[in-house]
């Protein structure tokens, strides 16, 4: 199953992404400062390479009972060794023994939230904590 980011957020990192791009690019046609030309397409650059990343891997993966958390450093966790699920307003935190992960709800797009909190309502935890 994979859970997907908003789609607005990645469109809005791409619009910013060539935004930015152009301003640099602008910049450098019209003889402007380096100071002021590099950070701009460096910038630029990064903004999509975040886009083009999220938009090629998703936000969570859950293969196996394993969900893993796409990022820099991806963080994995099963969802068998679970010992609780914290449900707040705009996040959820899985513990285990070993790790937790938490899990920002404003970042996933609403029919993935359905199915993840679907997912997660039929979890069964190793001891129940409230």
């Amino acid at each position: 199953m994979t859970i997907h980011y908003q789609k607005k957020r990645l469109e809005y990192k791409l619009l910013y992404g060539i935004v930015s791009v152009s301003f640099g690019t602008i910049s450098f046609i019209i003889g402007s400062e380096p100071l002021f030309i590099y950070p701009w397409l460096i910038l630029g650059f990064l903004e999509i390479g975040t886009w083009y990343y999220e938009r090629k891997y998703h936000y969570l993966q859950i293969n196996n009972n394993i969900l893993t958390k796409n990022s820099l450093f991806p963080k994995s966790i099963d969802l068998t060794e679970l010992n609780a699920i914290r449900k707040y307003r705009s996040t959820f935190v899985l513990e285990s023994q070993e790790q937790n992960i938490k899990i920002h709800k404003d970042l996933i797009a609403t029919d993935s939230l359905n199915q993840l909190t679907d997912l997660l309502n039929e979890i069964p935890l190793q001891s129940q904590q409230v």
